[in-house]
């Protein structure tokens, strides 16, 4: 009898054993599913932060169009002008002459996210200034060296200007006070100078002056008697020429014209250097340009660049 008793409560305490094991086998599977559900919501989400390429596809159509596009329409027409074919490796130089007399468009060509370079002339009241606010924000900086041009006294070349009639002595004092007031300056252009520019003997010292100094010199161009070539021949100096005026017209549509003709003529083989100044007009058309350029793979870049790449001949 007493152990019929023993079995049975055996087995009730297997039954409620194994009704415990089946609870939790439920409750494990349960709670399992309201985890699962917990978590699914943030992995669906990821997923539809990553769009597949269809939905990107889609996607680009409706977003705002190319820099190219995003120009405001030009003046007399320039915008129905085909844009320069992308091709890598093209570089363009754009120096802005005449810096030093204010620092309003300092601050405009700044603005504009683009590798300009920046020409200052000596003795203004702005030259240091300027050239120190340039140096700080990593753009290069030329001396724009005045001197005597063929119209002169009628135009006059301004502070600081080297004559042809000035001795050896006084070129160099004057080299080194117009050197003095832009400071950080990694080359030398003229300022008009069509009449020292054709003076070969006096040219060749200032290029020599320059060589001292470890610079380089860009020719202008404003005469087409320039003795450059023959005067960093004997003093052994990097030089190169500008090729292209932007703004002998005031015109911002013809300054923007120009600056896609560059861009076009642009075969990355020769520097290609445009001069331009602080006009307005001009920073409008750079500043537009700019964006062009940008989507066309071609790039503004310091004058140097183009210097060392080319090695034109005189330089050593």
């Amino acid at each position: 009898m007493k152990k019929k008793k023993k079995i049975k409560s055996a087995a009730a305490v297997l039954i409620v054993l194994i009704v415990l094991a089946v609870a939790a086998i439920f409750f494990m599977v349960l709670s399992d599913r309201e985890e699962t559900e917990k978590v699914a919501p943030p992995r669906a989400a990821e997923k539809r932060a990553k769009p597949s390429a269809a939905e990107s596809r889609a996607a680009a159509k409706t977003q705002p169009r190319a820099a190219k596009d995003a120009v405001p329409p030009p003046e007399s027409g320039v915008g129905t002008e085909a844009a320069p074919s992308r091709t890598e490796g093209r570089q363009v130089a754009i120096i802005i002459d005449d810096i030093g007399q204010d620092m309003k468009p300092v601050r405009e060509l700044l603005d504009i996210d683009a590798n300009i370079t920046f020409a200052v002339l000596p003795l203004l009241p702005h030259s240091r200034e300027a050239a120190e606010t340039l140096h700080r924000a990593g753009r290069e900086i030329l001396l724009h060296l005045p001197m005597e041009p063929l119209s002169y006294p009628k135009e006059k070349p301004g502070s600081g200007a080297l004559f042809t009639d000035m001795n050896n002595e006084e070129i160099l004092f004057q080299m080194e006070r117009n050197m003095a007031s832009v400071p950080y300056a990694s080359g030398v252009n003229n300022h008009m100078g069509s009449k020292f520019m054709a003076d070969e003997e006096k040219l060749t010292l200032v290029f020599r002056e320059i060589k001292k100094r470890n610079l380089f010199f860009i020719d202008s161009r404003t005469t087409g008697n320039s003795k450059t070539q023959a005067a960093a021949q004997r003093a052994r100096l990097r030089v190169a020429s500008r090729k292209i005026f932007l703004d002998n017209e005031r015109d911002y549509s013809r300054i923007y014209r120009i600056l896609m003709e560059a861009a076009r003529a642009s075969d990355g083989n020769s520097p290609l250097i445009v001069i331009g100044h602080p006009y307005p007009e001009t920073i409008r058309a750079v500043r537009e340009a700019g964006k062009v350029f940008r989507e066309q793979g071609i790039a503004i870049v310091p004058v140097s660049a183009l210097l060392s790449k080319s090695k034109p001949e005189g330089a050593s």
